[in-house]
C-alpha cells in the first residue's frame, strides 16, 4: 500500500534525511556538508511510503521551488517520483503558490518535461552535477 504524507522538517528529517544521504551523498557523491541547508526547516517535505517504508522524498519552499527529490534506487521506474512531484505541486496550489520551479539534473530533464516542466536558462553546476532551471508551465 502506498501513501504520501506532507510534513514539516521536524517530522520529516528522520525519514527524508536517510533517503537523501543514500541517493545524493552515496550514489551521486554530493558532499555531505551540502545536503542539509537553511531551507529544510522552512520547507514542506513530502514522504512516499510503500508498505510502511519511507522510499522517496522531496520538498517545497514557499517561493515555489521544488527540490531534493530522491527515490531509493530499487523503487525507481514505478511512478513514485511522478506521484511525489504531483503531491508537492498540489500542496503548493492549496497554499496559493502559483509558480513552481526546480533545478533539474540534466539527466532528468525528460522526466520533468513529461510532468509539464520546461527548461529555461542555461546549464549550471550545482554540487558538482550539471543542472538546468525548469518551470512548470501553466495549463
Amino acid at each position: 500500500m502506498q501513501e504520501i504524507r506532507i510534513m514539516n522538517w521536524e517530522e520529516a528529517k528522520p525519514l527524508a534525511y536517510p533517503i537523501r544521504l543514500t541517493v545524493f551523498v552515496e550514489e551521486q557523491k554530493v558532499p555531505k556538508a551540502l545536503e542539509l541547508d537553511a531551507d529544510d526547516p522552512l520547507a514542506w517535505h513530502a514522504i512516499v511510503f510503500e508498505n510502511g517504508k519511507a522510499i522517496a522524498t522531496g520538498r517545497l519552499i514557499r517561493d515555489g521551488k521544488i527540490g531534493r527529490l530522491a527515490v531509493l534506487k530499487q523503487y525507481r521506474g514505478h511512478g513514485f517520483g511522478s506521484k511525489l512531484l504531483k503531491a508537492l505541486v498540489d500542496h503548493g496550489k492549496n497554499l496559493d503558490i502559483l509558480d513552481f520551479y526546480l533545478h533539474a539534473q540534466t539527466s532528468a530533464i525528460g522526466f520533468y518535461e513529461r510532468l509539464g516542466f520546461k527548461p529555461i536558462d542555461s546549464e549550471f553546476n550545482e554540487a558538482g552535477i550539471a543542472h538546468i532551471k525548469m518551470v512548470l508551465e501553466h495549463r
